[in-house]
């Protein structure tokens, strides 16, 4: 295993709130825990229709019903506890995950505009990075045209966010337009990183058996946000909804977490790392148990950067 040398740390942690919202948990309860434990910063879903649709028709988890209508009380509520955070707790919202098929021209019109919606209210919030998922997932060889148009897309988006001052980046995401390496370095060759930054999570390239610490070494300039996650196994016994169960707390899974924090150390990375997980029947243990390794196993602080979350 490799080791850390944590005086080199220059990024701050984070903590995504979806396995809290995935099972039905207090969002504001979820918010003191973290920031109880020193987290400065926070992502969630959005939790909007278009984003539960695209999940529903795409993702690969089995039979699913239909998107659950939420009401622009729900959205507005859910949004303004985001806002309020960073004025009621010393935790403010770092991103919105913002998924979408990207490549129907009859869904692109409204997908383009609820990124737009969200970057206005991402810059409201003083947060820096809209974190961009999804895209069909390949049944069919594709063409490099594809490609093209799929990071066309990005740059749309990217253009957009740029001009307020905010960084989009791409979410690699099993069950989604890039899933394995070879796809991402097919991307890659067509992406204007000036335009759209990575947003890398171990665990999905970890399902596919890619080596997700050389994928953090031969993109790291264009690296501008971190999932870091755990998973118990791969696709060669995983399938389906068992892929996402498999996330676990830091530590607990076959990712080679000190190697890809030393690739962070390396590049003197100072974004953020956001830990995720997705599913859990216990979130708060499960929160406590990747934050102990964080700080335990890895020696790493929280806020490393000095910059703590205030009014």
């Amino acid at each position: 295993m490799s080791v850390v040398d944590p005086s080199r740390q220059k990024f701050d942690f984070g903590f995504e709130l979806i396995m809290w919202d995935l099972g039905g948990h207090s969002v504001p309860d979820a918010l003191d825990l973290l920031e109880r434990e020193g987290f400065g910063w926070f992502e969630a879903l959005f939790g909007d229709t278009l984003g539960g649709d695209y999940s529903r028709r795409v993702m690969t988890l089995g039979p699913r019903e239909l998107p659950k209508v939420v009401s622009d009380v729900e959205i507005f509520d859910r949004m303004a506890a985001f806002a309020r955070a960073h004025t009621e707790r010393e935790i403010r919202l770092a991103s919105l995950f913002c998924d979408g098929d990207w490549l129907d021209p009859q869904l692109w019109p409204h997908e383009f505009a609820k990124a737009q919606v969200l970057t206005r209210f991402l810059q409201s919030c003083g947060s820096p990075i809209l974190v961009v998922g999804g895209g069909p997932p390949e049944d069919a060889p594709r063409e490099p045209a594809d490609y093209e148009a799929f990071a066309a897309r990005l740059h749309d988006i990217g253009r957009f966010t740029g001009e307020l001052g905010l960084r989009s980046v791409y979410h690699p995401h099993i069950d989604t337009f890039i899933e394995t390496r070879e796809q991402l370095d097919r991307l890659m060759d067509v992406l204007d990183t000036e335009l759209v930054g990575l947003c890398v999570d171990p665990a999905h390239f970890q399902l596919k058996r890619d080596d997700p610490v050389d994928i953090f070494r031969t993109y790291s300039a264009a690296i501008n946000y971190v999932h870091l996650k755990d998973v118990n196994g791969d696709e060669s016994t995983l399938s389906g909804l068992d892929r996402y169960v498999a996330f676990c707390p830091l530590g607990a899974g076959i990712v080679d977490l000190p190697g890809i924090v030393n690739e962070l150390l390396d590049v003197e990375y100072d974004g953020l790392v956001v830990v995720e997980q997705d599913i859990s029947q216990q979130p708060d243990e499960d929160c406590l148990r990747s934050t102990a390794y964080i700080r335990d196993e890895l020696g790493l602080r929280l806020t490393a950067s000095g910059d703590l979350v205030s009014g």
